[in-house]
């Protein structure tokens, strides 16, 4: 019976073209679909310096950070990152597990969670493992958040409202400034992951807008600006102690090993350096959205990330398909990664991306839309 559920239910999939299935990156194509924002991953001179300071890392921590995981490096990172953020710090293994624990550690039968639509899937995971009572606000409409503020504040012992700075599909940002104005008139808890901001922002919008006091937990994963894994929390002590006695994710899982926590911290110590990476992606930034209005493409991004929607699976495939021929790697996102008929071309810019590659695909998307009807 499963596997004949299962085979039906793929056997769907392929009909309405939503099938995923995993692509190699060929050598000779263009990522435009990656997440390194800044381009440190896979920079020659930023890996050859870091081996050359740390030789020699071992593979493997061993064990969970409560029984030998806790070693030197991954305690080094966390006090480092304490006296940027000025508060305490823990680190976790993904940005997925970091907003799952804190969501299932202190959210219950009588929490009322308040969640961005379109806030990310670790986020919606937490929240149906902590059995807390949700409520959805329209994607960045804090009026629509306000108003659900306003008819439940005395019902519940705890509420949370989670948001995310910059969102990853559609490249838009929150109102962080009223965002934490609300905060302050209804006193809720605040969740903010920063998976897309890190980096492009220096160490995130809210400690580049000094508002690191006003988020309760502050989610700061390193898989995108940061060109590595992981993730850390910046909380008070209290929290911090709670998930260490009570998160489930945290205590139950093998800590990374040292040749990624130093280049984690490594990172960390270059991230006020990189301020020509930065303007460069700045000046990318600007080029892409100059280009996008000179061809009307349809498009939510104000900033580096840049979905143009194209609505169709099989047009988009089809666009897809070709800009591949082009030597251009981008992703067709599809449902139900996002909502039935936006589905849509995904960039994601860096500044180790040529100027002239892309005027030059954007001329060859705006071809490839104006011609795969």
């Amino acid at each position: 019976m499963l596997k004949e559920k299962i085979k039906k239910e793929l056997h769907s999939f392929k009909l309405e073209n939503r099938f995923r299935k995993l692509n190699l990156l060929e050598n000779n194509s263009f990522n435009l679909s990656s997440n390194d924002y800044m381009g440190l991953g896979n920079d020659p001179d930023l890996v050859k310096e870091f081996y050359d300071s740390y030789p020699n890392l071992t593979l493997s921590s061993g064990s969970s950070r409560l029984i030998s995981g806790s070693y030197p490096l991954i305690m080094e990172l966390e006090d480092y990152a304490e006296k940027i953020y000025n508060k305490p710090t823990l680190f976790f293994n993904s940005g997925f597990d970091c907003n799952c624990c804190i969501i299932e550690t202190f959210c219950d039968e009588d929490t009322l969670v308040i969640s961005d639509k379109l806030n990310h899937a670790s986020i919606h995971d937490g929240i149906m493992h902590s059995k807390a009572n949700l409520i959805r606000y329209k994607h960045l409409d804090l009026n629509h958040l306000k108003n659900i503020l306003e008819k439940n504040k005395n019902k519940f012992k705890n509420i949370f409202v989670i948001s995310e700075t910059i969102y990853s599909m559609d490249g838009d940002c929150v109102n962080l400034e009223e965002l934490i104005k609300l905060k302050k008139n209804f006193n809720f808890y605040l969740i903010l992951d920063e998976a897309h901001s890190f980096g492009v922002h220096s160490y995130g919008i809210a400690h580049e807008k000094n508002l690191i006091e006003q988020v309760d937990f502050l989610v700061i994963p390193l898989g995108k600006g940061g060109g590595s894994i992981g993730s850390y929390l910046v909380c008070n002590q209290l929290y911090k102690d709670y998930i260490v006695n009570r998160g489930r994710k945290f205590i139950y899982t093998t800590a990374l090993p040292p040749v990624n926590i130093a280049w984690n911290l490594f990172i960390l110590k270059k991230i006020e350096i990189l301020q020509k990476r930065k303007e460069k992606l700045e000046e990318l930034t600007n080029l892409a959205h100059t280009l996008i209005k000179k061809y009307n493409l349809k498009t939510l991004s104000t900033t580096h990330i840049i979905s143009i929607i194209i609505g169709d699976n099989n047009r988009l495939d089809k666009i897809t398909k070709y800009l591949n021929t082009k030597n251009y790697f981008v992703y067709g996102v599809k449902e139900p990664t996002v909502p039935k008929g936006t589905s849509r071309i995904r960039i994601g810019l860096s500044p180790s991306i040529p100027k002239d590659y892309i005027i030059d695909f954007f001329k060859e998307l705006n071809y490839a839309l104006n011609t795969f009807f």
